[in-house]
Formats: structure tokens, C-alpha cells, sequence
């Protein structure tokens, strides 16, 4: 940010940045946001509800508790300004994070009473309440319920949650949320029908590769690992394949998320790889799917590609391949996933480290960078 950038300029860069996966850089601006007094309250309620947002997304749910109360006793008393969600975005964001919370700290019944009023704040928003797209409010209000009915073992009524928000989020203007919100949708119908594992594993597949591709970090963790899940199902990973092979598997476009001029489809794209099929060995009776690790630059560039390239530049060509010709499937997709933690874990502030050290929601994991 140049210096001198406004409240809300602040404000948004540290969004973008958390969406990233930089949660130190984020969390920089957002303690400056609470603790400077010239900046206008409401600011200071979205900035807190942020900031737990990416406590949360460590695995601190107790200590985003805190930052969510913050925000909405900060959106008690504030007035809105231009340019910014108003007030009233603040105070129902910070009830569905609050909401949240209480699903992570195992209180399945205080999450579903706070989801209710979020969920009423959320339908009471007027147009133009919150400039960062429509129905924000309600997409992440759906999430959580999604998640709530999955704890509660009510699939049928994730996926409807799940399947709500996925529609919703085709309208809004944020990729990231129509890429979580397919995530959401996958895990949930996986869950209440689990015949439908196969199709699913390859659009969780298909959304880690559009999170990488925007460098959307948190997302990319977050769909390998559901995918890993999946592929540890007895007959998933290989009824995948097959589907993918023969062309039955329904085409996702996902060239409104990645702004691809061309149109491209993803059928079947493990985490970070190119679209290609898959790739299958000389003996047709075996098959191998592409890696879970990303292909490597040879120019090993700055940013997030060169964070999550190939385990082995010196074998390119060869990586995408499982060892001993077994198909590839759960270990690489948490390989994937690992590898993407590390860089989260790199990217965070000490708070978060320790957050994501001491979470029992953060699978146990050893770092690889």
C-alpha cells in the first residue's frame, strides 16, 4: 500500500492479501485498522470480522471469537461510509463469524442460533449495502450452514445449504467464493449420496486447480485435502479415472472464474497440473493419474507457482507419474495439501503459527519447505 492509502483502501488490499493465503501482510493491516483511532469504526468492525476470518482459517476459532465480538460491538454504534460495506454487512458478517466459531469450538447448538440471526441479518440487507458483490452475506451465511448440517449428520440438508450457495455465488462478482462455494457444494453431495464420490473427487480436483491458478492458497489446501479424503474411499479414485478416460464425466467451465478468453474445460485436472488427460501407462490395464503436486517452472518464477512447484525439477517429465507404476491418487493429493500448508504457514503472522500448531481442525501435517 502506498503511504497515506485511506481506511478502506487498507481494508481491502488486506482481503485480497488473507484470499492469498498472506496472512501475516494481512494481519499487519488489520491491527493497524483496530488500533488507529482516526480510523471510522465501521472500518474497524470489518477490518476485526477480517481478522477472524483468517484466525478461523488457521484453525484459531476461539481467538477469531474474539476479533467477531469486536466487530459487532464496533458496528453497535458506527455509521457507514462511502465506499464501503455498510454497517449493517458488518454486523451480519460478524454474527455468521460468530456463528462459525462456535461450529469449530464444538457447540453445535449456539452456532445454530447464532446462524439463525445471522442468517435474518443477512435477508435484511438492502441493494447496494455491500459494494463487493451480491448476496456476500448470504453465500457465507451458507457455508456455515452447510458445514453445521455435516457435523449435526444431516448430509441431505448440507447439500441443499451447499447447493443454495453455489447458486448464489454464480452471481457474484468474487471468484473466490464460487470457488469455495463448488468445495462446499462437492463435499456435501459426496456426503449425502455416496455414489456420486467419483464425479465429485474430479470437481474437487478441478476447483484445488482454479485456486492454485489464482493463487487463491487456503482454497487450493482445502480442495486437495477433500479430494485426498475421497480418494481413500474403496473404488473412488479408480471410478474417477474411468470416468475421465471415457468421457463421462460432466465438464466444468471454469472460464468465468479464471478469465480464460478460450473457454477451456476442466474434466479432470488433479491439484495445479495442466489440463491434460490421464496419463497411463504402456500396460492399458494399469492407469496413473496426473501428480497432485504442480508442474514445475524451469525459470522457477516469484510468487505462488514457484511456492508450489514440482517435488523434483530435475524430473519433470517423469513426476507426473506414479512410483512403480501404482495409480497415484490420496498420498499425492496430501502431499499437495502439505506443501500448500507449509507456505501458509510461512506467509503467517507468529499468532497464526501458533494457532495452526496447537488446532486440532488442522489434520496433522509435517512441514516440506
Amino acid at each position: 500500500m502506498p503511504p497515506g492509502a485511506c481506511p478502506g483502501d487498507r481494508w481491502a488490499a488486506a482481503v485480497a492479501l488473507g484470499g492469498q493465503g498472506r496472512y501475516g501482510r494481512a494481519a499487519t493491516l488489520l491491527t493497524g485498522l483496530l488500533h488507529d483511532p482516526a480510523v471510522p469504526r465501521v472500518v474497524a468492525a470489518h477490518a476485526a470480522v477480517t481478522l477472524a476470518s483468517h484466525r478461523r482459517q488457521l484453525g484459531g476459532h476461539v481467538a477469531a471469537r474474539r476479533h467477531d465480538a469486536w466487530g459487532l460491538r464496533l458496528a453497535a454504534d458506527a455509521a457507514s461510509v462511502p465506499g464501503m460495506p455498510t454497517v449493517e454487512v458488518a454486523r451480519a458478517d460478524a454474527l455468521t463469524g460468530l456463528a462459525a466459531d462456535a461450529l469449530g469450538a464444538g457447540d453445535l447448538h449456539g452456532s445454530r442460533v447464532l446462524l439463525a440471526r445471522a442468517t435474518s441479518a443477512c435477508a435484511g440487507l438492502a441493494e447496494g449495502d455491500d459494494p463487493g458483490g451480491a448476496g456476500r452475506c448470504a453465500i457465507r451465511a451458507r457455508w456455515v450452514a452447510a458445514e453445521l448440517a455435516l457435523m449435526a449428520g444431516d448430509p441431505a440438508a448440507a447439500r441443499s445449504a451447499a447447493a443454495s450457495a453455489e447458486a448464489g455465488a454464480r452471481e457474484s462478482r468474487s471468484s473466490r467464493h464460487r470457488v469455495k462455494s463448488a468445495i462446499v457444494a462437492g463435499v456435501s453431495r459426496a456426503a449425502a449420496d455416496p455414489d456420486t464420490a467419483p464425479g465429485v473427487l474430479l470437481e474437487l480436483d478441478a476447483a484445488a486447480a482454479a485456486a492454485a491458478h489464482l493463487g487463491l492458497l487456503p482454497l487450493h489446501w482445502a480442495a486437495a485435502l477433500a479430494a485426498a479424503d475421497l480418494a481413500d474411499r474403496p473404488g473412488v479414485a479408480d471410478a474417477a479415472a474411468a470416468m475421465a478416460a471415457d468421457g463421462s464425466a460432466t465438464t466444468r467451465s471454469w472460464d468465468d472464474v479464471l478469465g480464460l478468453a478460450s473457454g477451456a474445460e476442466v474434466a479432470w485436472h488433479p491439484p495445479d497440473g495442466p489440463v491434460l488427460p490421464p496419463v497411463r501407462r504402456p500396460d492399458p490395464s494399469v492407469g496413473a493419474t496426473r501428480s497432485a503436486l504442480p508442474s514445475a517452472s524451469r525459470q522457477r518464477p516469484s510468487g505462488v507457482v514457484d511456492r508450489i512447484g514440482n517435488a523434483n525439477d530435475r524430473h519433470v517429465d517423469r513426476s507426473s507419474d506414479a512410483p512403480n507404476d501404482t495409480v497415484s491418487d490420496a498420498p499425492r493429493r496430501r502431499h499437495a495439501a502439505a506443501r500448500t500448508l507449509s507456505v501458509l504457514y510461512s506467509r503467517s503472522d507468529p499468532t497464526g503459527r501458533r494457532l495452526m500448531g496447537e488446532s486440532a481442525w488442522v489434520p496433522r501435517w509435517h512441514r516440506v519447505m
